[in-house]
C-alpha cells in the first residue's frame, strides 16, 4: 500500500483515482482478512467493532456470514 500511495505523486487526476480505487479494494480484503482472523481467535464482535469504529452490528452484517 505504501508504495501505491508513494507512486501517486506525479500522477494525472484519472491515474491517481484509479490508484486510489485499487487501494480501497486492498484495504477491504485485509480488513475481512483481520476480521477472519479476529474471529478465530476468539474476539467478539464488540471488540472488534470497537478496533473498526463501527457499531456491533455494522460489522456483523458485514462479516457475519463469511
Amino acid at each position: 500500500m505504501k508504495t501505491l500511495v508513494g507512486s501517486m505523486d506525479g500522477m494525472g487526476p484519472a491515474e491517481a483515482l484509479y490508484a486510489v480505487a485499487e487501494l480501497q479494494k486492498e484495504v477491504g480484503r485485509t480488513e475481512a482478512q483481520l476480521v477472519r482472523a479476529a474471529r478465530q481467535s476468539g474476539l467478539s464482535w464488540e471488540a472488534i467493532a470497537l478496533c473498526l469504529g463501527v457499531s456491533k452490528q455494522a460489522v456483523h452484517k458485514k462479516y457475519g456470514k463469511q
